[in-house]
């Protein structure tokens, strides 16, 4: 099996400024859990794409770039990168592209490799482009009774002027927190609103709800999904919004972890184009911390992957290319608890007591 595997920050494709840094981290620790995880695959040989001043720091992965079944292309422009991508495409068994939403990048890239006949692991079209706008997921979950934050489209000084502070503005197809900013009242709006004007429409408010930041993914195909365990997001809101990794499983009352796996199986069976590797943000709120409320859904590989994969002694990267179905379901070791940060780097906690272990 040939798979070409691509990072769109990490792949050439663009540049990347100062503000995408943190973005290009996470790109990059997603990146080589990926590959390594391939290569673990006896019958797949793999391809991917990197900026030539991309380092690696995976040891597996210095070691693996020197073996014939893993061709790393070092791209130096963007067009040399959009040739190698199209070129990739047409020669792979499976094509699996990791990208953020923003600039319609995600969709753009599915479409190009779909185009090409390739077969694209992941959800289809439509429903990567519902749920990586976030203001036609709001609509698609609210008109279904489904629970979500509140949200409006910030098309008017009208809209801000309704809205309850504190709140948040978020950018409709953002992705990582690029772009999020916090409001702590009308004050706060009047120094910003300038940053707003030209493209209102391309942004949503939500009020800011205090609670606890929860996530998991669904391994979906066609046939079977699986949830994984519940993960506790870090985040920390001192300069606007950082997401500094998570925390897995979390300490999480079985009542609510019950709540938060019908509430996703829901969205699924109304969703059936959401397949592949699909992260869930999940709040508690602190006014009412036993109702998960749906913040996003993610239709791509998101940086918990770096995570899972050590919880588990199955092969995630295998079950994604090769569909689920195949498989016996997912074990999970949930007397390990694992810490990892946006860079890729974890810690692992075997230390559970029996109790957390129930939860």
């Amino acid at each position: 099996m040939n798979i070409f595997v691509t990072e769109y920050l990490c792949s050439g494709a663009c540049e990347v400024s100062p503000a995408d840094a943190s973005l290009l981290t996470e790109g990059t620790a997603m990146l080589e859990a990926v590959v390594t995880d391939l290569l673990a695959i006896p019958d797949c040989t793999v391809t991917t794409s990197v900026q030539v001043q991309l380092p690696f720091v995976n040891k597996v992965l210095q070691q693996a770039e020197r073996s014939p079944r893993l061709q790393i292309q070092r791209v130096k422009t963007p067009d040399e990168e959009q040739a190698l991508f199209e070129r990739a495409c047409q020669q792979a068994d499976v094509v699996w592209v990791i990208a953020p939403e923003f600039d319609g990048l995600l969709v753009s890239r599915t479409e190009w490799a779909l185009q090409s006949g390739a077969h694209v692991v992941g959800p289809d079209l439509h429903t990567i482009q519902l749920t990586a706008d976030k203001w036609r997921l709001f609509e698609f979950l609210n008109e279904r009774s489904l629970p979500t934050i509140p949200t409006l489209l910030l098309k008017d000084e009208q809209t801000v002027s309704e809205a309850s502070f504190p709140c948040l503005i978020k950018h409709r197809f953002g992705a990582g927190g690029l772009g999020l900013q916090s409001l702590a009242g009308a004050e706060d709006w009047r120094q910003r609103r300038a940053d707003y004007e030209e493209q209102r429409s391309d942004f949503i408010m939500q009020p800011f709800l205090t609670g606890r930041a929860l996530s998991t993914v669904v391994l979906a195909d066609s046939h079977r999904s699986e949830i994984f365990p519940i993960g506790e997001q870090q985040i920390s809101w001192k300069s606007d919004f950082e997401y500094q990794g998570g925390v897995m499983p979390a300490k999480v009352e079985p009542e609510v972890i019950h709540s938060i796996h019908e509430l996703i199986s829901r969205v699924c069976d109304l969703l059936p184009g959401l397949v592949g590797y699909v992260g869930f943000d999940i709040l508690l709120p602190d006014t009412d911390p036993m109702k998960p409320l749906i913040v996003e859904i993610n239709p791509r590989m998101t940086t918990s992957y770096v995570g899972y994969r050590h919880l588990t002694p199955d092969n995630l990267a295998e079950r994604i290319v090769k569909g689920n179905t195949g498989f016996p379901s997912l074990k999970w070791n949930l007397e390990q608890e694992v810490r990892f940060q946006p860079d890729g780097s974890l810690f692992l906690n075997q230390s559970r007591s029996l109790e957390e272990k129930k939860n």
